[in-house]
């Protein structure tokens, strides 16, 4: 009996040291301050961080310096990865993390980055034909695997927010999609009972952009600020539907209140309240 107890205990132990391991070690990385660098180079990479309030960037600010020190970041075509590079990616990463328990991408450790454009090798199945491809690309993420980006590309985003694109929110949209298993463009829900309306109004929203991709703007059709690549699949409609809504998020509460909702409750932030109450104008992320 004695025995039995003692293989009970252990496997107990087996069990939930890891476990407890691993929470306290989220907290304490969570509690190292960014230096002074880091938080000018976050206020300056991510404007909206100024509009939220103290407890929320402290949380960014938590996650930003898990982020940082457990992802690998990797310079590609002689890349030298700086600072800035990291903290705004970092930043923009974690932004969509905000309010949500997460354990910071636990399944990212590596992230590649090319000083512009680069050229990928993509391969299409379809049935038992397969076809292979070289296609330029601005960033992708791999499932549970690594987030690749162009460095160049998300300057420029940084620079004309306006144009509503940001490729380190899109491709980290992508990651948030993943949590459940799956690319599908609909994320891990905490509560059962959030996420009510979403399958209706994403769907709703996707047959509408679809639509303009095939048809530019059908008759009696409202203009919209999504990009056309969201057409493509639910996973990138949600991914497109990210960018906007952090980079214009005016212009899409105006044109897309309903989708704007939706993103507004799982993102646990509203950024165009943010923005209109504080300054009384449009400002990017």
């Amino acid at each position: 009996m004695n025995a039995f107890f003692a293989i009970i205990l252990l496997a107990l132990a087996v069990w939930l040291i890891p476990h407890f391991y691993r929470r306290w070690r989220l907290q304490y990385r969570r509690s190292q301050p960014l230096n002074p660098e880091q938080v000018q180079l976050l206020t300056e990479t991510l404007p909206i961080y100024q509009y939220l309030n103290p407890a929320q960037q402290r949380e960014l600010r938590g996650n930003i310096a898990l982020f940082l020190h457990d992802k690998e970041f990797v310079g590609c075509e002689g890349l030298q990865v700086n600072e800035k590079m990291k903290v705004a990616i970092a930043a923009h990463a974690c932004l969509l993390l905000l309010g949500r328990k997460n354990e910071c991408y636990p399944n990212l450790y590596t992230l590649l980055l090319y000083p512009d454009t680069y050229v990928a090798h993509e391969i299409r199945r379809e049935g038992y034909i397969e076809t292979s491809r070289h296609s330029a690309r601005e960033g992708e993420a791999h499932y549970r695997g690594p987030v690749v980006l162009s460095w160049g590309d998300l300057e420029e985003d940084l620079q004309f927010p306006q144009r509503g694109h940001n490729v380190a929110l899109h491709e980290f949209a992508h990651k948030v999609d993943e949590e459940d298993g799956y690319f599908d463009g609909r994320p891990l829900f905490e509560p059962s009972t959030e996420g009510a309306n979403w399958a209706e109004v994403m769907s709703q929203e996707f047959h509408r952009l679809r639509q303009r991709a095939e048809h530019r703007q059908p008759p009696g059709d409202k203009p919209s600020v999504l990009d056309l690549y969201g057409a493509q699949s639910p996973a990138e409609f949600f991914a497109v539907a990210t960018e906007s809504f952090y980079t214009i998020p005016i212009a899409m509460r105006t044109l897309h209140p309903e989708l704007y909702r939706e993103l507004s409750r799982f993102y646990r932030l509203d950024p165009a309240t943010l923005v209109s109450g504080k300054s009384g104008r449009e400002a990017n992320v």
